[in-house]
């Protein structure tokens, strides 16, 4: 999580923003005055860092210790799951989130046990003699 990373919000509602924000991870968004874009760093949260990176595309991640729990709280909050809970091999869980404004948010549950479940090669034939 060294890595600079900064996650902005954007926000038509910023109120709303704001109230889902402070309900999933406890934070305090300024909306005084005509306020509608925040920047999170990590040093306005240490948790933040970046999850994956792929073809230069980052996506700023909230590490937490229950990932269940704050995906729950995301959607209670009105929020979207975009890609459902999954491993990043090695690494963590990771769960793909819009907030209420459509930005794009990556939570993750640290485990360097994560991984795929095993699948059986589905082209590979079973017999009664070759086990699956």
């Amino acid at each position: 999580m060294g890595r600079s990373v900064r996650l902005r919000i954007y926000a038509p509602e910023p109120l709303r923003a704001a109230a889902f924000y402070s309900e999933v991870f406890g934070w305090v968004l300024p909306t005084e005055g005509d306020r509608r874009c925040w920047v999170i760093t990590p040093g306005d949260d240490p948790r933040l860092g970046v999850a994956a990176e792929d073809q230069g595309i980052t996506i700023p991640t909230v590490h937490v210790a229950d990932l269940d729990a704050i995906t729950a709280a995301a959607l209670a909050a009105g929020g979207e799951i975009l890609v459902a809970r999954m491993p990043l091999t090695g690494a963590g869980w990771l769960v793909c989130l819009a907030d209420t404004e459509g930005n794009l948010i990556g939570v993750m549950q640290d485990d360097p046990d994560a991984r795929w479940p095993h699948v059986s090669d589905p082209h590979r034939s079973v017999g009664p003699d070759q086990p699956g």
